[in-house]
């Protein structure tokens, strides 16, 4: 009775492959992720000037094993647009702006939608290897 190693050597090799690939899996799926959040964030944004939409960025820093990834506006008057601000008439407060809360709705429907969008993509990367 004997035993076949050439199989376990490929299936070995594979993994290792699987490895060295998947940090590049991650990151292709945390820009993408990056990308379409700031495709909906924009949609909910008001327009007036158009200065506030056209300066939302992102990026994706890696810390340990954990993606993070960044949105950011860098208007001055972009938290008090996201948040809501007082309207003040001679010192006097005399109303309040409700916020639109793009950002924020934008990041609970990333939160829904990106382990699926992961899940999806790693299986593409192993089946890509694997066959």
């Amino acid at each position: 009775m004997g035993f076949e190693f050439s199989e376990m050597k490929l299936l070995k090799q594979q993994v290792i492959k699987l490895t060295k690939e998947s940090a590049a899996i991650h990151m292709r799926v945390a820009n993408r992720i990056g990308l379409l959040a700031i495709r909906k964030v924009k949609k909910m944004t008001p327009v007036d000037t158009g200065d506030l939409r056209n300066n939302w960025k992102h990026y994706v820093m890696k810390k340990g094993d954990t993606y993070y990834i960044v949105i950011y506006n860098q208007k001055e008057y972009a938290s008090y647009v996201e948040n809501g601000h007082r309207i003040v008439i001679g010192g006097v407060t005399v109303g309040w702006v409700e916020g639109r809360f793009m950002l924020k709705l934008t990041m609970d429907e990333m939160e829904r939608l990106a382990p699926n969008m992961w899940k999806n993509e790693v299986e593409k990367g192993m089946r890509g290897l694997f066959g």
